[in-house]
């Protein structure tokens, strides 16, 4: 997976270093373009960051609500027909976390597992725990299984003995109170382990508030009155007319500060302050008046 397929609305979190002062900068997706990541402008006192320096990205992906982490190669400010916008950009694929993070919720039933589609290797098993993307069983000494290993895994549950089945895929062995256990991934869902854990969180935290789920935040439009690819066109274009210096061009300057205005894109260093006018406007001034009393002298 790339970082330019990370979907629109995504929550972004970069860990960044500032003057020697690390800090947490929080943004949004907007979409993926060639180049990378579109997202939300950064400011930092006003001013646009900017960080050619690797930096470590956090980002929880919308479409399917996997934390990815990875390290950037750059992340630029870009000046598009729509506005200022940051450009992360990453060389390498995104991997999300081999962790299950889910919330688990306990089940201890009796349950039997055939690993590969084989129902030679029957074996019994005991449903562990169960989350909407894993379980974990706990099985005998004498069940030969591995990381990899496809299996089919059936349990009842409920005061109705309904018989669930569930597909999933060993991705870690572990031991719970000295007995071997196998945690696994579950790709696909089906409708009968969601109402199951659906039933198991209402018992544990009662019936849940009407709320805005995540998935209905609307994603970020730039134009509602041309769609989204061709707004990916339109920016495309714009970020090409800059000349934003890669890691090994020659015009490409190091700099630990990254609110250096000659490395800011969009904000030049020759801008003078409200202090700095005033302080010329002034010096003027007692020039001019020193300039009058000369020629007052020479009368």
């Amino acid at each position: 997976m790339k970082v330019s397929d990370i979907a629109g609305g995504s929550d972004v979190k970069i860990h960044a270093c500032i003057n020697k002062h690390n800090v947490v900068l929080m943004t949004e997706a907007i979409f993926g373009v060639e180049s990378g990541l579109l997202v939300k402008p950064m400011e930092y006192f006003g001013r646009y960051m900017q960080f050619l320096e690797p930096s470590q990205v956090q980002i929880r992906n919308k479409r399917d609500g996997r934390v990815y982490n990875f390290m950037s190669t750059s992340i630029t400010p870009v000046k598009t027909r729509y506005g200022n916008f940051h450009l992360i950009r990453c060389s390498s694929a995104l991997d999300p976390e081999n962790s299950r993070k889910s919330e688990r919720f306990n089940i201890e039933k009796l349950g039997v597992f055939r690993i590969n589609g084989n129902s030679a290797t029957m074996k019994n098993c005991i449903v562990h725990d169960l989350s909407m993307r894993g379980m974990s069983l706990i099985v005998d000494n004498a069940s030969k299984c591995k990381i990899g290993d496809q299996i089919d895994v059936t349990f009842r549950y409920d005061n109705t003995l309904h018989n669930y089945e569930v597909s999933a895929v060993i991705v870690r062995m572990f031991a719970v109170k000295n007995k071997p256990a196998i945690g696994c991934s579950i790709s696909n869902m089906n409708v009968d382990l969601i109402g199951l854990l659906n039933n198991k969180k209402t018992e544990k935290y009662g019936t849940p508030e009407p709320e805005v789920k995540e998935t209905e935040r609307p994603a970020p439009d730039l134009n509602p009155e041309i769609s989204q690819k061709q707004q990916i066109l339109e920016v495309e274009e714009d970020i090409a007319k800059q000349l934003i210096p890669e890691k090994n061009s020659p015009k490409r300057v190091l700099n630990a500060n990254p609110l250096d205005p000659s490395l800011l894109e969009h904000i030049s260093s020759d801008e003078k302050t409200d202090k700095r006018r005033r302080r010329e406007h002034l010096m003027a001034e007692q020039a001019k008046a020193i300039e009058n009393l000369l020629d007052l002298r020479d009368v």
